[in-house]
């Protein structure tokens, strides 16, 4: 695993593994630390095999969701409508810092 960006409530990650099922369990040792933050998981660069590996992640998706946090997955060619509404699908940086940023809003107002 490589960190992208640390700050004080976003913490994004991608592999240096070649599989993403090896990155997964990079991320499940790791998982402590990244609980008390939003995270974006960048798999940006990597070819995903389909929906089955993005659906690794979500019993951490869920996890964050129960602690108040945002999980967003950074990936293209995924067919979202195949995904469960807990596992947060972004093409791009910029749509999964807006997606925690909608969610931090909401969070603030109680939803």
């Amino acid at each position: 695993m490589f960190e992208i960006m640390n700050k004080e409530k976003n913490i994004i990650v991608g592999p240096k593994q070649k599989s993403i099922k090896d990155f997964y369990i990079q991320i499940q040792n790791d998982y402590p630390q990244l609980l008390r933050k939003n995270v974006i998981i960048d798999l940006s660069e990597m070819l995903i095999g389909g929906v089955s590996e993005i659906l690794l992640f979500l019993n951490t998706a869920k996890a964050h969701i129960a602690k108040g946090t945002s999980f967003v997955i950074i990936a293209h060619g995924i067919n979202i409508d195949e995904l469960p509404d807990e596992l947060v699908v972004a093409p791009t940086m910029i749509e999964a810092l807006d997606i925690i940023e909608m969610d931090e809003i909401g969070r603030d107002l109680g939803f």
